[in-house]
């Protein structure tokens, strides 16, 4: 498909998970010290379409997602954490705390927990 097709082609509206997503995102790379420039060198996509993504203005392209995904080296769960926390079957209490903590709070608990684990 050539440029001028591309940019007449309709984009879907992006939703509240859009924005959601891309905050995430947005917050997880800014976590691990990285800038737009290198994220979007590694997913290939330019890095104004990388700010769109992470602003929510455009719907994320799911092999994007496991690109950015793999490259933070964070579970795509991560992403959707707060899309499913007011679902009435989503009581995953754990799951949600966990999803909260930043990298060096999981790493502290991990340590924690092996230690407790010692004392068994």
């Amino acid at each position: 498909m050539n440029k001028i097709a591309k940019e007449f082609m309709v984009q879907p509206i992006a939703s509240d998970v859009d924005r959601a997503v891309g905050q995430r995102i947005q917050q997880k790379r800014k976590e691990l010290g990285y800038t737009a420039e290198k994220l979007s060198e590694y997913v290939d996509i330019s890095q104004p379409q990388l700010s769109r993504y992470e602003r929510g203005t455009n719907k994320i392209n799911m092999s994007h997602l496991v690109a950015i995904a793999s490259f933070l080296k964070t579970p795509i769960s991560y992403f959707f954490a707060d899309c499913m926390e007011l679902a009435e079957w989503n009581h995953d209490e754990l799951d949600r705390y966990w999803q909260e903590l930043t990298t060096p709070q999981k790493t502290m608990l991990v340590a924690f927990l092996k230690e407790l684990k010692k004392t068994d």
